[in-house]
């Protein structure tokens, strides 16, 4: 097939986006990118791309067509330029692109105009569209604390709808999606299929030397990830300070993000010497971090609307074949317990998460090592690259068929 990808972001930003692209070059497929200039996660514009630079390239047989656009920057305000600034720009491009692509996939994380390129393609040519949606909108933008009776709200409710009834097919990571947007929007169901995403090959291989930071003797648990309201990660600081008494216990966190300052506070202002944080690493790094850990913890902020979610690190954690200690609640919470690979409690439940690390430093090794096997073994039956893969492409020949 000749397959048009669009998203906001592709390589050389830190998206799994371009594996997937890469992957269906060599399975036999040709695709060409749209996408904008790279600037994340620092928002700036990457070194060798400003002044019109590199906008046609290619890399590992994925053709990428760049369009410009405003970076993403520090303030509330430049972001939203950049998310309009993109789907504008981008869309003028679609219109100039071959008019001969089988199928087009949108990947659609945040924001959701990244998906309107992909619209506008279709509406001139007429190909299909399945669109993989990593991120719920307007939904992200409540758990991110922004008023649902406000105008952006209502304003991205509108552009949701109209995306996402607008589509062919949409894949989603979570299956908590689907009745998300049937109730939302009214989306067809039927129109809705499960793509969950899966980990990077690398959490699967053996790792070697323990990353600095690390205390054999101690029973290491690793948070990795974004550091942002979402994730909570003041929760892990209110478990360490409840076990700082415990010298058994490190707890690792591995990231950065938004509420990453305010966490590193709350562990200075409250002595909290168990506490390591590493900042962000690349991904070539975190096998290490993982092999080194003896359980992985995985957190979410109190909201309604990141019960339908299921993150990716839940899939990186379980083909590390790692124990998971979550406070968490719907999708991701039901697969823990669904693996019987961990605790669970309820999230931004500090004392409940102390305890559960407690209770899995208590368990013997051999009751340890039960969790690490059943994590690896759902792994494998439901979140394999090449179940993603044959999922995926069994998708868009049926939407390539469905249009001949």
């Amino acid at each position: 097939m000749r397959i048009l990808a669009v998203s906001q972001h592709y390589w050389p930003e830190p998206f799994n986006f371009s594996d997937i692209c890469e992957g269906l070059v060599s399975r036999g497929h040709e695709v060409v990118v749209l996408t904008g200039l790279p600037n994340y996660p620092e928002g700036k514009i990457y070194d060798g791309y400003r002044n019109g630079a590199r906008r046609r390239e290619s890399k590992a047989g994925v053709r990428i067509v760049r369009s410009k656009m405003i970076p993403r920057g520090k303030g509330v305000p430049q972001r939203v330029a950049n998310y309009f600034s993109f789907s504008c720009n981008a869309k003028k491009v679609a219109r100039d692109l071959d008019p001969d692509f089988d199928v087009v996939v949108a990947m659609q994380s945040s924001p959701v105009m990244m998906a309107e390129p992909a619209l506008a393609y279709a509406e001139r040519t007429g190909a299909p569209v399945l669109l993989w949606c990593l991120d719920l909108w307007p939904a992200s933008l409540a758990a991110g604390g922004i008023a649902i009776d406000s105008v952006p709200y209502r304003l991205f409710h509108r552009i949701s709808r109209r995306i996402y009834r607008g589509v062919d097919k949409i894949a989603v990571t979570s299956p908590l999606f689907r009745k998300y947007m049937e109730i939302e929007f009214g989306v067809d169901p039927r129109a809705v299929v499960d793509l969950p995403q899966y980990a990077e090959e690398a959490f699967l291989a053996e790792v070697g030397k323990a990353p600095e930071g690390f205390d054999s003797s101690k029973v290491n648990l690793t948070f990795a990830g974004n550091i942002g309201s979402a994730q909570s990660v003041e929760t892990i600081m209110g478990a360490a300070d409840r076990l700082k008494d415990d010298a058994r216990f490190a707890f690792h966190i591995v990231g950065s993000g938004s509420s990453e300052a305010h966490c590193r506070d709350m562990a200075m202002r409250l002595g909290l010497s168990n506490v390591v944080f590493h900042g962000r690493r690349p991904l070539e790094d975190m096998p290490a971090f993982y092999g080194a850990s003896d359980a992985m913890i995985a957190t979410f902020a109190d909201d309604a609307t990141l019960c339908y979610t299921l993150p990716r690190k839940v899939q990186s954690y379980l083909a590390a074949g790692k124990p998971i200690l979550g406070s968490l609640a719907g999708e991701a919470a039901r697969v823990v317990r669904e693996a019987r690979c961990g605790f669970v409690c309820p999230p931004e439940a500090a004392d409940d998460l102390a305890q559960a690390c407690v209770a899995f430093a208590d368990m013997p090794a051999a009751g340890r090592a039960q969790l690490s096997e059943n994590a690896r073994a759902y792994y494998l039956r439901h979140f394999t690259k090449d179940r993603f893969f044959e999922t995926l492409e069994e998708q868009l020949e049926e939407l390539r068929r469905s249009k001949e």
